[in-house]
């Protein structure tokens, strides 16, 4: 990023000139929904557009354009904004000012990111996707606005994830303050409230202390061998990952253990998954690994000790030093290696044990890996004299830079175990290759006989109370019937009907009619004069070609039914010979679309060798453009019938007609000519009742495919 003498941060030239090329051609692909909103602004309203005002880079306050009305495209008149620089694609959260422009207060305050302008996207709203709210989202920004590429790397990453999130998870998940997986709860909490915790019950834990050496009396407390605060008992605190699930279904002990901790916290994508799939959101991703910093760095504040347990020899000494180069203040009370008999009667256990127990550390961290460090925990913790136990996993190895941990684009996607599967291959392998869709599995099974159960909850049991044997439709229906009671028809009253609300509501309902009219044309207006401009190299070489490879006129015109049985001139590249017309009667016995009414041969003699191109690429097509244009044709619509095609209709086959015929349609993006001719009929029905401009916006997008691979094409 470029450097300047004041310290402030400037935005890259190359990232301001993609914003506004970005929103330009937006709003060029948006420009009918544009339409559509200002028109209905306007009749909700006299005024079309209504002013919000954001604090922008600096200190200057930035106008916001959008509709008066409440609805989809509100907010759309912000991308004249994103052309004009005032707000970026990716940039800092968006702070409302409740005053006008000319009067708004200017701040002397300096933040974090303050020369960077407000965005569409933050990396706060990209951090909280994953759970990663804690982390540090000004400096990820601003790395994100040191060059185009890091900057084009962050909206790539927003985008799948906000993408992922409204395609798997449709409804808004709720967020509890505890979630059951496979009959264990997890405690849904932040970053902050899981260090509250940690503080206060540090806190009771001395408190207790005090109070019982203030009771007993001098000479035996100095003389008792068991902990001081052991009246008040351990916590255990775990965090938990899908392969720890996967590990609780196979070993009861751990499964039990897990269940009787304290404090359960989910870690990783899976399991943010899996309580997305119950309809559950997690406030946070916990784990010991990022935890770890921040509680030094209380621990440090609040004079709190640690003991660091686990790793190789030398491991926890070295992350430890390194934690107290960060934080001066930090006092770790004593460390030791994980490879000892864990055994609850060895020698070993015991001295490790008593090794914690004599220097009165409050929190105890164990690197053992699950389930060993759990199962440690909770079966020694009667002896710990400890306030919290908590099993971090393998952040020993991080903190003493002995393996590098994910960056924090790859956390951001939630893609850290690739990471780790990279590291360490042969060891990883079967944790998430195998691991992860056999914990989905677990997940959806479970989903499956929860909803069964509530099912069977809620259908009525058809058995007689009395004598518990089952009962008919007829006799059900009987005792239902005396259960509810008769209706009292005599006091029954007709409803009223409001003429003022439904010719209220007919209005609004004509209203939408013709602003979708007026949108689809709109749409057909801007993309067909777009493409015509786009396309003209393609025009010109493609009637180069047909010139040079056969006789006739570059061009083929044929008169086709259009809007309600209309004839109109369809125009169309010349694929076929000249005396295509008169060859067709010989090949009608070769026809290979079913139900006779539409003719297709794979193998037509009566294309050239062009022709068969640009048909498989649908080139021959691209005249049409100018029938959309005249009004005759759509963008996407049914494809128009020839004249002795719909003489051969049938009475449902005419529902067709019953729109303008389009350029593509949906059976051309599901299949085109392999699709027999009267599920084309059914696909065709159901767009015009079902169609709409996002539908029609989305069958454009499917057609780019389906023309670049050809699909059914021939």
């Amino acid at each position: 990023m470029p450097n300047n003498p004041t310290g402030k941060i400037r935005t890259p030239f190359s990232i301001c000139c993609f914003d506004s090329v970005s929103g330009i051609i937006s709003l060029v692909i948006v420009s009918p929904l544009m339409v559509y909103g200002y028109l209905r602004s306007l009749f909700i309203s006299n005024c079309a557009f209504e002013s919000v005002y954001i604090k922008g880079s600096s200190t200057q306050v930035i106008e916001l354009l959008q509709f008066s009305y409440n609805g989809w495209y509100k907010k759309l008149p912000i991308l004249l904004n994103l052309i004009k620089g005032d707000i970026a694609i990716i940039g800092a959260p968006t702070e409302f000012v409740l005053t006008d422009i000319n009067t708004a207060p200017v701040s002397d305050k300096q933040k974090p990111n303050q020369n960077i302008k407000p965005g569409l996207m933050s990396m706060e709203q990209l951090n909280a996707l994953t759970g990663l709210h804690f982390e540090d989202s000004a400096n990820a920004l601003t790395k994100a606005h040191s060059n185009l590429a890091r900057y084009l790397m962050a909206i790539v990453r927003s985008l799948v994830l906000r993408a992922a999130m409204a395609l798997f998870f449709s409804h808004t998940p709720k967020s509890s303050k505890s979630i059951s997986l496979f009959g264990i709860s997890l405690n849904n909490w932040t970053m902050q409230q899981l260090l509250d915790e940690i503080l206060l019950q540090c806190q009771k834990s001395s408190a207790s202390a005090v109070s019982l050496n203030v009771e007993l009396p001098r000479s035996k407390a100095s003389s008792a061998n068991t902990p001081s605060n052991q009246s008040a008992g351990m916590q255990q605190y775990a965090f938990i990952n899908a392969d720890c699930l996967n590990i609780s279904t196979q070993n009861e002990h751990y499964r039990q253990c897990l269940q009787q901790s304290q404090r359960i916290f989910a870690d990783g994508i899976g399991l943010r998954v899996a309580c997305l799939s119950k309809g559950e959101a997690l406030r946070a991703n916990l784990n010991g690994t990022d935890l770890f910093p921040r509680l030094c760095q209380l621990a440090a504040q609040q004079e709190l000790s640690i003991y660091m347990l686990g790793g190789a020899a030398d491991v926890a000494q070295t992350a430890a030093q390194n934690m107290q180069a960060c934080y001066p203040n930090l006092k770790i009370a004593g460390t030791h290696h994980g490879y000892f008999n864990t055994a609850a009667n060895s020698q070993d256990n015991q001295q490790v044990i008593q090794a914690i127990n004599s220097v009165n550390a409050d929190i105890l961290l164990v690197a053992m890996g699950a389930p060993t460090q759990e199962l440690w925990l909770a079966q020694n913790k009667s002896q710990l004299n400890c306030a919290i136990g908590i099993g971090v996993g393998g952040l020993f190895d991080f903190y003493s830079n002995r393996i590098k941990r994910a960056p924090l684009w790859l956390r951001q996607m939630g893609l850290e175990w690739t990471f780790r599967l990279l590291q360490e291959p042969t060891r990883m392998w079967k944790r998430y290759i195998i691991g992860n869709p056999v914990f989905l599995y677990r997940v959806w099974r479970e989903n499956r006989q929860l909803k069964k159960r509530i099912t069977q909850q809620s259908t009525p049991q058809k058995t007689n109370t009395q004598q518990g044997t089952p009962l008919t439709d007829a006799q059900l229906t009987t005792q239902l019937q005396a259960q509810l009671g008769k209706a009292n028809r005599r006091q029954a009253e007709l409803p009223s009907f409001d003429c003022k609300r439904a010719n209220v509501r007919r209005a609004q309902f004509d209203l939408a009619m013709r602003c979708s009219k007026a949108a689809k044309r709109s749409l057909d207006l801007v993309g067909a004069a777009i493409l015509l401009l786009l396309l003209s190299p393609i025009f010109a070489l493609t009637a180069i070609a047909i010139k040079v490879s056969s006789r006739g006129p570059v061009l083929y015109s044929q008169p086709r039914c259009g809007l309600y049985n209309r004839p109109f001139t369809m125009w169309k590249f010349r694929s076929m010979y000249q005396d295509a017309d008169k060859r067709l009667t010989a090949l009608a016995s070769n026809n290979e679309m079913n139900g006779g009414v539409i003719f297709k041969m794979k193998a037509d003699p009566r294309i050239t060798f062009i022709g068969r191109c640009i048909r498989k690429t649908s080139i021959d097509e691209l005249p049409q453009l100018w029938n959309v244009l005249k009004g005759e044709m759509s963008l996407v619509g049914p494809r128009p019938a020839l004249i002795s095609e719909v003489e051969q209709y049938k009475q449902h086959h005419r529902n067709r007609l019953a729109v303008k015929p389009g350029i593509t349609c949906i059976w051309q993006v599901s299949g085109r000519s392999t699709i027999p001719f009267e599920q084309q009929v059914e696909l065709d029905i159901e767009y015009i009742y079902k169609q709409s401009l996002v539908a029609d916006l989305w069958l454009l997008l499917k057609t780019i495919p389906a023309v670049i691979f050809a699909r059914g094409a021939y």
